[in-house]
């Protein structure tokens, strides 16, 4: 045994041994738990989509809604809010709102742009809930939306809401600022509640979206103090792990994986962000339309497929056709060729570049797209939206770009 492995044995016997008080540690298997579990709205990338989240609120709060709740979602969220306002400033007292009739509520989604409108006839009133989660209210929003309400309803008593994650300050008068901590513990007592058990189906629900909630949207104060507790406790053991953690999977990988699973498409290199390839038909048969090596790819290729990441913009892939430094003359008619049929050369740059310029672009995923979305649910669509442009247009790309060759080369003779 060499002296290197004596003096390690050790240090590793000792990380070993923390490694296993880390893992047998109460506090550690309750994160685990809270964090692990497979979570509906996390599948279906429910997370951060504030239309995902308003249809889920709408739903839950119309009491005609088949939830089996009734109008008691709707009730004791208005409650909350409203024990927000002062009692003489209220649209409306408590007292009414729990002997009035809300099973007659209308609840709308985007109604006059509003995220949700509900209005509740019997008692003259008229709730609107502005949504915010990824972004701000735009400048003179609310200001509009409370307007529009005034000429909607002026005979209702108004009672607006503007929903965050953290109780954002609104920039109108007259909203009522609601965070999504209160609503979270809203929907928890909803389900917990021994005297008004709710449908085991709809509890079930409730509790992915909660638990969805408190993973993603807003702080959970006592898992986070219970991590830092952990942390201080087992500090080696974490740092330990942290530093052995691989390196990110990459969005590319499944595009990679697909042309290198197709007959007839092959790498010309890979360079972590970028993966470019190209059609071995090209290589035989284009004569006129050819590449710089001393620029460009070493093989000698003038156009090349591109599929890419962005560090700017997580989430987003895309896939691109390339016209690269090659003969100026040649790469002028493969432009202009190029540009006489924009229905198939989509995302074609004007002008020109002098070395490089994009034929064909297509997003396979947007940062929008993945916004919200975990790693195996952005892989699957990315894979998707590869299997749709290769059954769709690769096959004419390869074909039109031969065809512009073949022109360019009997224009020559």
């Amino acid at each position: 045994m060499t002296q290197t492995k004596i003096e390690a044995m050790p240090w590793a016997i000792a990380m070993e041994g923390r490694l296993g008080c880390l893992f047998d540690d109460p506090d550690f298997l309750e994160i685990h738990r809270r964090m692990s579990p497979f979570n509906l709205f996390e599948a279906v990338g429910a997370i951060r989509g504030e239309l995902r989240h308003s249809n889920f609120l709408g739903y839950l709060l119309s009491p005609s809604r088949p939830h089996g709740l009734g109008a008691r979602p709707l009730a004791m969220f208005l409650r909350r809010v409203l024990s927000r306002i002062p009692p003489l400033e209220r649209p409306i007292m408590t007292l009414e709102l729990i002997a009035g009739e809300l099973d007659d509520a209308i609840v709308y989604r985007e109604r006059d742009s509003i995220d949700i409108l509900i209005e509740l006839p019997t008692l003259q009133l008229v709730v609107a809930i502005e949504n915010k989660i990824g972004a701000k209210a735009g400048v003179g929003q609310l200001k509009r939306y409370s307007e529009r309400l005034q000429q909607a309803f002026p005979d209702h008593c108004h009672l607006l809401v503007f929903l965050t994650p953290d109780g954002a300050t609104a920039d109108h008068d007259g909203y009522v600022e609601y965070d999504y901590a209160d609503l979270a513990s809203t929907l928890e007592d909803l389900v917990t509640q021994p005297h008004a058990p709710a449908p085991s189906e709809t509890a079930l629900v409730i509790r992915h979206y909660v638990e969805m909630l408190r993973r993603h949207i807003v702080q959970d104060d006592k898992l986070r103090a219970l991590a830092v507790t952990l942390y201080e406790r087992h500090k080696e053991a974490f740092d330990f792990i942290f530093d052995s953690r691989p390196a990110p999977a990459s969005l590319l990988t499944p595009v990679r994986d697909s042309v290198l699973g197709t007959e007839g498409l092959v790498e010309d290199s890979n360079l972590g962000s970028i993966f470019r390839f190209a059609p071995e038909a090209w290589d035989e048969r284009l004569a006129a339309i050819k590449g710089d090596p001393a620029k460009w790819s070493k093989t000698g290729r003038g156009l090349l497929f591109e599929a890419k990441t962005y560090a700017g913009t997580p989430g987003r892939v895309n896939v691109s056709l390339i016209l690269g430094p090659g003969d100026p003359a040649t790469r002028v008619q493969v432009y202009e060729a190029a540009l006489a049929q924009p229905g198939l050369f989509t995302g074609l740059v004007k002008p020109m570049g002098v070395q490089w310029v994009t034929l064909f672009s297509r997003d396979l995923l947007t940062a929008n797209q993945a916004k919200g979305l975990l790693f195996e649910a952005q892989v699957t669509n990315v894979s998707l939206a590869w299997s749709d442009f290769k059954g769709r247009t690769l096959q004419v790309l390869i074909d039109a770009v031969l065809e512009i060759d073949a022109r360019i080369m009997a224009t020559a003779a």
